[in-house]
């Protein structure tokens, strides 16, 4: 199979695309942008992710994680030989191998699954440190001090993989071998997208991380804000181990680094070697992950203003009706069951994504929390701490 080259991308306007992720909307939103067709593949087939794509199709999850056998019943159901490529988000962090099986039907267009394997392994942390990163501390053996600990599982994503290490402590039939323990470091997360071409990185941008908290999930992941200002050091720190990972790892595409900001020190926690949940916060951020897979890093014009977005989830049962005129940029808006005429979420499930432009990052978060207050109110929920 050949090799994604900038032929790829000089032979038309418009390429032909595949993109899967447990949410697929932002990036078929944003290839659509970008003048490219596409066919989704993720655990909702919300009713915009319909609307935008040629064929939106639904895979099953289980324990948030993708169901390897079906997933391969629903892409085998595509006629591969009239797509370009295939991009991919958050599916395959802790199944790379369902990653190879993919890359041996169609050309995969990002990072390959042996650098996912060693992104996503114990032995990351060993390169970080050989690489002189910044990074808390980790282990695989029950700390003498769990409340200073972390539990988190290999591939996990979306924060539901990270618990405080007591809770493991109280539910040991619930450890996993791909469980490992880490540091907590006191700050605020953040984290950098940036792209790679192989040799050289590239910062997009620096992001505040959101949090829904959650009894269970106290790390569970809850929207993002752009344009976030970083001490120059940390900066420094996040380009230095973003150049340091794309040369030992060949780094391709969009990748992005989560981190701990403590005054101006940064831990780094994790990188994720694939299209991100903040890539919908930087326009033309989709067409740089395709132009540095063929190898071309590009520079981005600078964002005027900062973007938040807020995952606004159940914490009950909710039913809404089918016909309710959601909110402009209110996105990931589910579809009522055939024949039914409400719409019912399950609890602890997503509700929607809300998104809010603004001046910077603080006005940007005041007004998204803002908006997720009165969808609330319009909804009839009150339960949601907006964070």
């Amino acid at each position: 199979m050949p090799k994604f080259s900038a032929n790829y991308l000089r032979a038309g306007p418009s390429l032909n695309l595949i993109v899967a992720s447990f949410s697929a909307r932002a990036y078929a939103q944003a290839l659509l942008d970008a003048g490219h067709q596409v066919v989704t593949l993720d655990a909702f087939a919300d009713a915009d992710t319909a609307r935008i794509a040629k064929q939106a199709y639904q895979f099953r999850i289980h324990n948030f994680q993708v169901d390897v056998e079906d997933f391969k019943h629903v892409f085998l159901s595509l006629e591969l030989s009239q797509f370009d490529g295939f991009l991919y988000g958050s599916c395959f962090d802790a199944v790379p191998e369902l990653l190879d099986w993919v890359a041996s039907k169609i050309q995969v267009i990002g990072n390959t699954a042996a650098v996912m394997r060693a992104a996503k392994g114990l032995d990351f942390f060993n390169r970080l440190d050989k690489l002189a990163i910044c990074h808390p501390a980790v282990q695989t053996a029950l700390p003498t001090n769990p409340s200073r600990w972390l539990s988190k599982r290999l591939g996990g994503t979306g924060g539901l993989h990270v618990r405080n290490a007591t809770h493991q402590v109280q539910s040991p039939c619930m450890m996993q071998p791909s469980d490992y323990y880490q540091e907590k470091v006191a700050g605020i997360p953040v984290s950098m997208l940036f792209v790679a071409n192989g040799v050289n990185a590239q910062s997009v941008g620096y992001n505040l991380q959101l949090l829904a908290s959650h009894e269970i999930w106290p790390y569970r992941y809850g929207g993002a804000v752009s344009a976030y200002h970083l001490p120059s050091v940390a900066q420094q720190a996040f380009e230095h181990a973003a150049q340091q990972l794309t040369q030992q790892l060949g780094l391709r595409g969009v990748n992005s680094l989560d981190a701990i900001l403590n005054g101006d020190k940064l831990w780094i926690l994790e990188l994720n070697p694939r299209l991100s949940a903040t890539l919908s916060l930087y326009p033309n951020a989709i067409t740089a992950h395709l132009k540095s897979c063929a190898g071309e890093l590009v520079n981005l014009p600078k964002v005027q203003g900062a973007t938040a977005h807020y995952i606004l989830y159940a914490d009950q049962p909710v039913e809404i009706a089918a016909d309710f005129i959601w909110p402009d940029k209110v996105f990931d808006i589910p579809l009522p069951l055939s024949g039914e005429d409400r719409i019912k979420i399950a609890q602890d499930s997503p509700i929607c994504t809300i998104e809010v432009k603004a001046d910077n990052a603080d006005l940007a978060l005041a007004a998204v929390q803002k908006r997720a207050l009165a969808l609330q109110l319009q909804l009839g929920i009150f339960n949601e701490k907006i964070a």
